[in-house]
């Protein structure tokens, strides 16, 4: 037993001597730089301004000196203005924290690329086209039962949300029409729902599917919408219904010169002006139909003005007698009315006031023989003028001066002072 005891604590004893050594060994043994790689032993130090390099796989680290154009890439730091006569080695354990951090780093990032490549891969196996969404969306709303269900009122307005989204784009508008959208979804909606919340929905589509798409216009004049969209003008009050339908109606006659002539010359300017007469509809409406009204005017005469060959286009425009149309039915004595009766209401409306106030001066010529004349038309102009004139808000200042002018037009004769 003593003879174990005696081995084992000489055996302690060399390893403490070796170790000793080992460290003396490590401490005086200096590395000497050169501009070749090399190899660091454990526990070596090195100076400062070295280039270093460490193999991330077998962490073999390696060191020489910097060539010139090598100058502020070494992993030490450079010597400064502070410390340029502190030539004390660095030893590289005290980068080792760094060394793991970007062993770590390189680790995750080969992990997230690996994730992404199989995220971009489900995306692609999932990934549709618009017109395959829409194509969808399409037969989404064909299972839907053909009579009312409260339970699926909430996705079939997710549906036609989602065709208003993507129907402004020419490309999408066609497909959605090609693949039996108008007759499947938008015209049973417009015409025999009875929901008017749905109603409005499907014509915010129908004005987004129309907008500036020559080809979508001529589709939904053909299916006789103009009548449908003019026959809810005519019966409806419901402020969001007949401002839809409005909308729907003014994107599909606009720069439509056929479209224009046989809805405006029937059924379309009697619409108009039924919600002109309608006292339940509000005043917002309203300017939203002298403003269509003004719109179609106005493109008319610029059609002429810009266009002075004998075009196509131009012999369609001559057709529109959208005036003669107006007169026939009073235009000019319901908008007399609107203003006399209702201008209090304005009085705090700059907006819908503008609108007037262009709708005035673009029909001028064909109502200026009654308006002139009127008195209460002229007091309801004069008092909105006034009060935006006394105004400090520039837009309001602006609709003041408009009114202004228009007044000027209509009752020149007055005394100047009254105006």
């Amino acid at each position: 037993m003593r003879l174990i005891i005696a081995t084992v604590i000489a055996v302690l004893a060399i390893n403490i001597v070796q170790a000793g050594t080992a460290e003396n060994v490590n401490k005086s043994d200096e590395f000497v730089a050169t501009h070749e790689w090399q190899v660091i032993r454990e526990g070596q130090g090195i100076p400062k301004g070295l280039h270093v390099r460490i193999n991330m796989q077998t962490g073999v680290k390696e060191a020489k000196l910097l060539d010139e154009s090598e100058r502020g890439t070494a992993l030490q730091s450079q010597a400064g203005e502070d410390d340029k006569g502190d030539q004390k080695p660095l030893a590289l354990e005290h980068q080792a924290n760094i060394i793991e951090e970007s062993v770590r780093k390189a680790k995750e990032q080969k992990r997230s690329y690996a994730e992404l490549r199989k995220a971009y891969k489900d995306f692609q196996k999932n990934f549709r086209t618009d017109g395959e969404v829409i194509v969808q969306l399409l037969e989404q709303y064909r299972n839907f039962s053909k009579t009312p269900l409260a339970s699926e009122l909430k996705p079939k307005f997710n549906v036609l949300d989602n065709l208003e989204y993507m129907l402004h784009q020419i490309d999408n508008a066609l497909v959605f029409i090609d693949s039996g959208g108008l007759e499947d979804v938008l015209l049973p909606i417009v015409v025999n729902d009875t929901n008017t919340d749905l109603k409005v929905s499907a014509m915010r589509v129908l004005g987004a599917l129309t907008a500036n798409n020559p080809k979508a216009q001529i589709k939904v004049f053909e299916r006789n919408f103009g009548s449908h969209l003019a026959q809810i003008l005519m019966t409806s009050t419901n402020s969001a219904e007949v401002s839809s339908a409005l909308h729907a109606l003014g994107a599909m006659l606009r720069k439509f010169p056929l479209a224009q002539e046989r809805i405006l010359s029937t059924i379309g300017t009697q619409a108009f002006i039924s919600v002109l007469s309608n006292s339940q509809v509000e005043l917002r409406n309203k300017a939203k139909v002298v403003t269509l009204i003004s719109d179609l005017l106005l493109e008319k005469r610029s059609a002429f003005e810009n266009n002075m060959d004998a075009s196509e286009a131009i012999a369609q425009y001559a057709l529109i007698e959208l005036e003669t149309w107006l007169s026939n039915q009073g235009y000019c004595a319901k908008m007399e009315a609107v203003l006399s009766k209702d201008y209090v209401q304005l009085l705090d409306q700059p907006e819908t006031v503008e609108q007037f106030s262009v709708a005035l001066e673009s029909t001028e010529q064909m109502c200026r023989s009654l308006w002139s004349k009127s008195a209460t038309l002229r007091h309801a102009l004069l008092t909105l003028r006034n009060r935006y004139a006394r105004s400090e808000d520039e837009y309001r200042l602006e609709v003041s001066q408009a009114l202004t002018k228009v007044c000027a037009n209509f009752f020149e004769q007055r005394s100047h002072s009254d105006l």
